[in-house]
């Protein structure tokens, strides 16, 4: 059963040890000579045969997605002949020409056939290929590499204002008789749950671009890239569908990735440019090896760095190393910071680091834990910006001895501001409640006496109160006491 097909024009019904004729045996100028005489050799062969379309593959294409209805589109299904391959004639026979396959072709998909037996039909196979993907996949002379079935679904290449740029893109199905995605022989049943598979990719596909022009169509292009500034690369994916690629390379909107896994890495980056990647946000699932850093390390201008539930101070140096530009670093926690951990993490900041940021719910008293107090001092030169952030479901201090030493944070702050000769701005959020322990005049002087370049700061306090007429004068004291300054800090407090 495995010997090569009989020549169509051989009687004899023994003969097997003749040369197997090409279903387009001449060389044949155009797709569409080819085809028929394809189709009618089949006929012969197998009594039956898929529908066969007969033009040009472009035609094929344009034929399977001009639709208007999304569930009337179909994908187009490229079977690639070879009569040198011993497995060509089972695959026709046992498979492709069976009624079921047929059934199932006709509603859900075109199908363009192409003999490749002879070279010169080949390489006109080759030249289509290549005009219409840019791609190499058929110049194959192995015979045990066929049949061939590729299938064939539409795609958006580019986006020109607000319309689509589309395109075609193959995927290698079935080569010989084994499936390509997972290496299965092939018979009826499994190569009609793989056509199944791959048309339901194309509906979803066809289905994401209708979803991405409609809500374009709905809220305009500025709206969505406004979104997009918000929100990270993936979340922009999600909402807006993979289609949303083609209008941030377009646009060259900047872009926040999150968690890059591989597969992320080396489908989706490659279609931005490498200035297009300015934000990186890393939290604990993501397992960081120098391999993954590598294959970000296009993207040259990443220059905010965002870490959650951040421990290992050492990988600070390595982050720095493959992404020198770093100018911000967003540190986040869901559990209180230890001030020690933000002290000694100064250490290690590199001169490029200006604004530095930490949003916690609540802190670690360092009086709270022996030898926390040290006087070791890192000086981050380069920082001009510190926002600490209490407000994400604020908790109470561990241990906290404010009873005793009412301005112990504000102190603790301002140690650790001292590591930051530069800075120009800070900022703190934080629960209204912790106001009368803000209000300590010295030390904010102290803090100003650290930072020369000081010219603001703020206190941004979540919730309501009534400020009583000492909380009053306090505020007013510190705002004229720091104007009076050399550096005439502006104090102001803001409640939300």
């Amino acid at each position: 059963e495995n010997d090569p097909i009989r020549d169509d024009t051989e009687s004899s019904d023994d003969d097997y040890d003749v040369t197997p004729a090409s279903p387009v045996p001449e060389e044949y100028q155009d797709e569409y000579t080819a085809i028929e005489a394809m189709h009618k050799c089949f006929y012969r062969r197998y009594s039956a045969c898929p529908a066969f379309y007969v033009g040009s593959l472009i035609k094929a294409c344009e034929a399977a997605f001009s639709s208007a209805m999304i569930e009337e589109r179909r994908p187009v299904l490229a079977y690639i002949h070879n009569d040198k391959s011993k497995l060509a004639n089972i695959f026709c026979s046992d498979i492709l020409c069976s009624a079921t396959i047929i059934e199932y072709l006709l509603k859900n998909y075109i199908v363009w056939p192409f003999d490749v037996t002879l070279e010169a039909n080949r390489n006109m196979l080759t030249n289509i290929w290549q005009e219409m993907f840019q791609d190499q996949l058929l110049n194959d002379l192995d015979e045990s590499k066929y049949p061939k079935l590729i299938g064939i679904k539409r795609i958006a290449q580019a986006q020109q204002g607000d319309s689509l740029v589309f395109g075609y893109q193959p995927k290698l199905l079935l080569e010989g008789y084994v499936l390509v995605r997972n290496q299965k022989i092939s018979n009826r049943g499994i190569v009609a749950n793989e056509l199944a598979i791959f048309k339901k990719e194309c509906d979803e596909n066809e289905q994401a671009l209708s979803y991405y022009l409609n809500i374009q169509a709905r809220l305009g292009r500025n709206a969505i890239l406004r979104i997009v500034k918000y929100i990270t690369l993936i979340d922009a994916i999600n909402a807006f569908t993979i289609n949303i690629l083609l209008l941030l390379s377009e646009s060259e909107t900047t872009v926040e990735i999150c968690d890059p896994d591989i597969l992320f890495i080396n489908t989706i980056l490659p279609k931005l440019k490498p200035n297009q990647g300015v934000s990186l946000r890393l939290t604990p699932i993501w397992y960081c090896t120098e391999q993954d850093l590598s294959r970000l390390i296009s993207f040259i201008n990443i220059i905010t760095l965002s870490l959650l539930n951040f421990q290992d101070k050492e990988l600070i140096i390595i982050y720095q190393n493959y992404f020198p530009r770093i100018e911000s670093l967003c540190l986040w926690w869901d559990n209180e910071v230890n001030f020690t951990l933000l002290r000694d993490l100064l250490g290690y900041l590199k001169y490029s680091v200006k604004r530095f940021e930490v949003h916690c719910p609540g802190y670690v008293c360092p009086h709270s834990i022996p030898d926390q107090c040290g006087t070791q001092f890192f000086a981050a030169y380069r920082i001009e910006y510190f926002l600490f952030d209490l407000s994400n479901f604020p908790l109470p201090p561990t241990s906290d001895c404010t009873e005793q030493l009412p301005s112990c944070f504000l102190i603790t702050t301002v140690n650790l501001i001292k590591s930051m000769p530069n800075l120009q701005y800070f900022q703190l959020i934080t629960n209204v409640d912790s106001i009368s322990k803000l209000l300590d005049l010295n030390e904010w002087i102290r803090m100003t006496s650290y930072c020369p370049l000081l010219t603001k700061i703020t206190l941004r306090l979540l919730g309501h109160m009534e400020l009583d007429e000492e909380m009053s004068h306090n505020i007013i004291e510190i705002q004229n006491k720091l104007r009076s300054l050399p550096r005439k800090t502006h104090f102001q407090v803001i409640f939300n």
